[in-house]
């Protein structure tokens, strides 16, 4: 596990100024794993009948940028292997990735609603017979 000073260390030495630019606008965005995503919106805003996060989304854990550091690596070809899915399907890419070796992050939405058991269906007696 890295240090908050090893951390503090990098970002300052080692970052590009656009990598700096975008972890002050946007905190979180390098530091947070998918599997912290949390709530999707549909279900933050009661709409938990829109959201298809019940199924884990695995994610990658960075890409692998050209000098710079501000546009990603691209490969000649896609990799033979599906290497992303996305909310809309699987995905051969050409971006350089990095995938962990020892586990596959993923998003999943923790909300209850997912977990929860379906209600009780009421039958109408006179309708049965």
């Amino acid at each position: 596990m890295i240090t908050p000073e090893a951390a503090a260390w990098i970002r300052a030495h080692v970052w590009t100024g656009a990598m700096r630019k975008t972890h002050t606008e946007v905190p979180g965005v390098y530091t947070t794993c998918a599997c912290q995503g949390g709530l999707t919106s549909w279900c933050q805003n009661g709409r938990c009948d829109r959201c298809h996060r019940a199924t884990p989304l695995r994610d990658y854990a960075t890409v692998i940028c050209l000098r710079g550091g501000s546009r990603p690596a691209m490969l000649s070809e896609p990799f033979t292997h599906r290497t992303d899915v996305s909310a809309t399907g699987p995905r051969f890419e050409q971006i350089a990735m990095v995938w962990l070796a020892d586990r596959v992050c993923r998003w999943a939405c923790p909300c209850t609603c997912h977990t929860a058991s379906a209600a009780p269906v009421q039958l109408d007696l006179l309708e049965a017979s």
